[in-house]
């Protein structure tokens, strides 16, 4: 399939903390990869320097087979504009509706006419199954649910390669996780999106993850395919995503 993402010696240092040392992995075009560890162990860190919100002390990170790090500004844009980002809690600007929301990148970074936005918003919040009257609500008319697929419809307007879940099912009940969590594995089918997803959500994990990477105290301690770490690993984290149910 080819690498979308390669990570190579990457060090993260805030204030006078590493939260991320000597970090190395790949994603493979097309795959399905989960980022899991204890709170505070440098997994949104992680995703937040692969899309540039943080920049690394050292090391590289290559994305579409580019060096981020060599890019200028203008080159960073092109490559942030085949990307998604969900975050954890959903982030929605209380004081634009919904649509607005869904579709703020065009209303604000493009010559794009409102009307046409907002039928573009409409289209794809039905393709999460959002009814259409949903999109002139605003964010504080709606449930923790439909707040995380309205935050994923602003993701995905833009028909993205690349999609980051920063802990998706984070605040919201059982059953709606559930639901979430099919949403997002019907998503990585139905858009063929590369998808990168930090969770603690060990049924999250087992139901959407090809491969996994455990991060503690800013290193990588394992990484592999659910079958390699059902083989190898005996960390407590790695067994039970590995015993929550078979692929």
């Amino acid at each position: 399939m080819g690498k979308i993402i390669l990570v190579k010696n990457l060090s993260l240092q805030l204030g006078d903390r590493y939260v991320l040392q000597d970090i190395n992995f790949e994603v493979e075009k097309g795959s399905s990869t989960v980022i899991i560890g204890p709170s505070g162990s440098g997994k949104t860190v992680l995703i937040k320097t692969i899309v540039g919100i943080f920049k690394p002390l050292k090391g590289d990170i290559f994305i579409f087979g580019q060096n981020i790090k060599k890019l200028n500004e203008d080159g960073f844009k092109k490559i942030r504009e085949r990307i998604g980002m969900v975050f954890q809690n959903s982030a929605l600007f209380d004081s634009l509706t919904v649509w607005e929301n869904v579709g703020f990148y065009y209303l604000y970074h493009t010559k794009k006419n409102k009307e046409e936005i907002k039928k573009m918003a409409i289209e794809i919040l039905k393709k999460l199954g959002l009814d259409e009257k949903v999109a002139d609500m605003m964010p504080e008319e709606l449930s923790g649910g439909m707040k995380k697929r309205v935050s994923i419809a602003r993701a995905l307007i833009s028909k993205p390669e690349i999609i980051f879940y920063d802990e998706p099912t984070t605040g919201i009940d059982p059953i709606t996780s559930e639901n979430l969590t099919d949403l997002i594995k019907k998503i990585h089918i139905d858009f063929n999106t590369t998808d990168i997803t930090v969770t603690h959500d060990v049924k999250l994990a087992n139901k959407i993850g090809e491969r996994l990477i455990l991060i503690d105290n800013g290193k990588i301690i394992e990484a592999g395919t659910y079958y390699e770490l059902k083989e190898k690993s005996n960390h407590p984290l790695i067994r039970s995503y590995v015993e929550g149910g078979e692929k």
